[in-house]
């Protein structure tokens, strides 16, 4: 009985472990290239993009078989509730006086001759090769060439815009993180001063309101550190979304906030590459030339079609009715041409004729959009850049005036009021700075979406 204890006691000490093991989520330690690379296996749109590249290259490969020779069989069971006959009382005026034809015995002329069977089968191998058709394969086989193409770079601009979007969750955390630590070191500022400013009013050297103000500020900046706190929750959330990981997953993130120059010195380099790289232009130009060839088979439908068929087959009964199998074979050239179709033809092409000047123009009009883009990008890193260097600026002067007030607090030449204003100040000058750098990593990640080479600053 102790045996049976120890062992089922031990069982459940495995099984608690094991749970206890499996509950245990381990804690991620990304950068951003580690957090692109999970991202790229576990995003949804980029699987969907490369779903579609996959169909569209069994569609090139699809197409490609009509140029080749197509094997097709067929067989065939028919039963007949009669046999085949010929009733001879439609020729009584041929045998007069019921004679019967060919000497039949007794002068009896029967009602039928049976010329075949009731139960017929048939087996048929046909072969038929397209010899002419108006260049109909060979533009239906390009079309699916240049939609292989295209699906490729709807794939790299599904990929970009992943890139993108990690890049701008990453730097969203890390801004939201900086925003806590900030309000955290603010917070022990104010409780140091607070603490001092209650010793002198205990001995009266500070009056009650001089000390509310300080209570008070202390608690402001207690509300922005439970800001900042909620805004790193959803900010972790935002990025475990945008991953494709739960919601809930442990998180380290290792990439620290810092200045990368731009790649680009000037809008029209930054035009120039984008025009080259943009994988939405890319895939247009592709459209363009699917749109051209669908005219050219629209236009198909006016010329003849030409194809050799070759047919063998294998039925029962023979040609003369005889209970046995027989073969039989057929080579043609079959040409087919439509002549009068009520217009079907002419609308058919008018209709590709327009969908190719709607993608014209959407070309044109993406084209500028793409300039336009670029050029916000452009403006707005250089402006986010310039932001640093102003807050960076900013946040020097706030230390040394928040130091000086200090000092000049505690040697009794500055009032309570300047050194809380000094405090608010650092820590508003600290806020812009991490601000300026987190919008200057987003917008140079949007300017490298915008001219096609995401990820080339890190």
């Amino acid at each position: 009985m102790t045996a049976f204890f120890k062992k089922y006691t031990l069982l459940g000490f495995f099984i608690i472990f094991t749970a206890s093991a499996a509950g245990a989520q381990e804690t991620l330690h990304l950068n951003v290239q580690s957090s692109l690379q999970i991202a790229f296996k576990k995003n949804n749109n980029l699987k969907i993009a490369k779903a579609k590249l996959d169909e569209t290259a069994a569609r090139l490969n699809q197409a490609g078989t009509a140029f080749f020779p197509k094997l097709s069989s067929q067989a065939n069971y028919t039963r007949l509730d009669y046999a085949p006959f010929i009733p001879l009382k439609s020729f009584s005026h041929i045998f007069p006086g019921g004679g019967a034809p060919g000497g039949l015995s007794g002068g009896i002329t029967p009602k039928k001759i049976t010329i075949g069977r009731n139960q017929n089968y048939g087996l048929s191998i046909s072969l038929q090769q397209p010899l002419f058709t108006g260049m109909k394969i060979l533009n239906g086989y390009s079309i699916a060439k240049h939609s292989k193409y295209a699906a490729e770079q709807n794939c790299r601009a599904t990929k970009n815009t992943l890139i993108f979007n990690v890049e701008q969750a990453y730097w969203t955390v890390i801004k939201a993180q900086k925003f806590e630590e900030i309000a955290r070191e603010s917070i022990k500022q104010m409780e140091a001063h607070v603490k001092d400013l209650q010793n002198m009013y205990h001995v009266g050297m500070l009056t009650k309101n001089e000390l509310l103000k300080a209570e008070v500020q202390l608690s402001n900046v207690h509300l922005l550190e439970i800001k900042a706190k909620n805004a790193v929750q959803l900010s972790r959330i935002a990025f475990c979304n945008v991953l494709g990981l739960p919601l809930d997953t442990k998180i380290t993130f290792d990439d620290s906030l810092k200045f990368i120059p731009l790649p680009f010195k000037s809008v029209r380099e930054a035009v120039a590459l984008a025009k080259k790289n943009r994988p939405d232009l890319r895939m247009m130009e592709e459209n363009v030339i699917i749109g051209k060839k669908m005219v050219d088979m629209s236009k198909a439908s006016y010329l003849p079609t030409v194809a050799f068929v070759a047919n063998y087959g294998y039925k029962y009964p023979d040609r003369e009715y005889n209970p046995t199998f027989y073969n039989t074979w057929t080579v043609s050239v079959v040409a087919q041409m439509n002549l009068f179709d009520w217009g079907d033809t002419y609308f058919k092409k008018q209709q590709s004729e327009s969908q190719l000047r709607q993608i014209q123009i959407t070309q044109k009009m993406l084209r500028d959009g793409v300039v336009l883009e670029v050029t916000e990008s452009f403006l707005a890193a250089k402006q986010a850049q310039e932001k640093i260097r102003v807050s960076e600026k900013t946040v020097a002067q706030a230390k040394e005036n928040f130091r000086v007030t200090s000092d000049k607090f505690k040697e009794g030449m500055a009032t309570n009021t300047d050194f809380l204003d000094a405090n608010a100040l650092l820590t508003q000058a600290r806020n812009n700075y991490i601000s300026a750098l987190a919008d200057y990593r987003i917008a140079s990640a949007k300017l490298l979406k915008a001219v096609g080479e995401p990820g080339k600053s890190r």
